[in-house]
């Protein structure tokens, strides 16, 4: 590819990155899991920035801000993690504990110390070598085991990323009735996308190295592009709901699940044995009269726990009620009452509003939740109800 273009498209990837990173943190709240995603579009980007210095030969006059940040992998992976911990309400109160997840970055950067502070003329050379190099050749053994010690170090971090994550996109129907679900199934793909490239990455050097193959010379210029794509993808789901972080209550709701094998989000083991049948019959119609006198469910951020103090009944049964007396998900209960509302506002003849503010004016935070929900309870999206209802009037 040409490196002209290719350098353009570096820095259009860099001011994006930039942007999200900006965005992320003005957007997440102070103690918010969002501003951990906002300082990893930081990192990358810087990279894509020094990509973009790279392939353009702007190095040449920019050198003096490159080469900053030497093992920016290992970096990556526990900011992903601990933004994970934070979302499923796991952040350790003391900060000293998150800091040791960074105890490898920082001792490659101390090691390379004289190389980022070298002089301009220095990085030049450098850079200029690099821009040389076609990739290729093998390496020393001590730096091979040194880069593939660094993939380990990410595919672990990855790994726990998606363990955490997928723990609470299974309860989440039953925590929340937002997009919860919906940000976290997305942010798992992205991940495990991510885990799948850098095994790709692996077997390309390792085939490399000791094979003679040469797949990964020819990647090589556009791989960050690729990695950059999946990292920002994270970025931008996160940014869906810069705010979002289970508190502890549901975390420990959350842990109190059946074993993972049955995969499902219904299935919760409850702290005490299950309630007689006629009193949950009592609950759940209890249950229904609050939410439809209080109309509960127009708070486009209700969660299970919200709803346990607007009722007085306690989380943990109040799942029970919803799971196993209602054989429903908590998710999908204020979602029915949402769309039940939301007819009446379509069949409404002196309101004329968009479906935009019906989605809104029933309790849901976007456009998209509204029209997913409005699927699974219709059987049609709203645009199609809304239409066939005019053509009946």
């Amino acid at each position: 590819m040409n490196h002209t273009l290719l350098g353009l498209i570096y820095f259009i990837a860099f001011s994006h990155s930039l942007m999200l990173a900006v965005a992320l943190w003005r957007k997440s709240p102070k103690q918010g899991s969002g501003r951990w995603l906002a300082i990893l579009a930081l990192v990358v980007s810087y990279k894509l920035f020094e990509g973009g210095a790279l392939y353009s030969g702007l190095y040449t006059s920019l050198a003096h801000s490159m080469d900053l940040l030497p093992g920016e992998i290992l970096v990556i992976g526990p900011l992903l993690y601990i933004y994970s911990l934070v979302v499923v309400g796991k952040r350790p109160d003391k900060k000293v504990l998150l800091s040791l997840h960074f105890i490898p970055a920082l001792a490659i950067w101390l090691y390379n110390s004289p190389a980022v502070f070298r002089g301009t003329d220095a990085k030049i050379a450098m850079w200029q070598g690099v821009a040389a190099s076609s990739g290729g050749g093998s390496l020393p053994l001590y730096l091979v085991i040194l880069l593939l010690g660094m993939k380990v170090h990410l595919s672990v971090y990855l790994y726990l990323s998606w363990r955490e994550i997928q723990v609470f996109e299974h309860v989440s129907a039953n925590l929340r009735s937002d997009n919860s679900q919906q940000v976290l199934a997305n942010i798992r793909n992205l991940v495990s996308a991510f885990f799948v490239l850098e095994m790709i990455w692996v077997g390309l050097f390792v085939g490399q190295q000791y094979f003679g193959l040469d797949s990964l010379t020819k990647v090589g210029e556009i791989w960050l592009l690729l990695v950059a794509a999946l990292m920002l993808g994270i970025g931008y789901m996160g940014l869906q709901k810069p705010d979002l972080i289970f508190t502890k209550e549901e975390y420990t709701l959350a842990q109190s699940r059946t074993d993972n094998s049955q995969q499902n989000a219904n299935n919760i083991k409850y702290f005490h044995s299950a309630l007689p049948e006629e009193a949950a019959e009592l609950l759940a119609k209890e249950l229904e009269h609050n939410l439809q006198l209080k109309q509960l469910y127009l708070d486009e951020k209700l969660s299970l726990t919200d709803l346990a103090k607007a009722t007085g009944i306690k989380a943990h049964t109040l799942s029970q009620v919803i799971n196993l007396t209602m054989k429903t998900s908590f998710y999908k209960l204020i979602n029915t009452y949402r769309i039940q509302h939301a007819i009446e506002l379509i069949d409404n003849p002196a309101l004329n509003w968009t479906l935009e503010r019906i989605a809104y004016e029933s309790g849901f935070s976007n456009r998209v939740t509204f029209s997913k929900a409005f699927k699974e309870v219709m059987q049609c999206t709203p645009s199609a109800y809304k239409k066939e209802k005019l053509r009946v009037s």
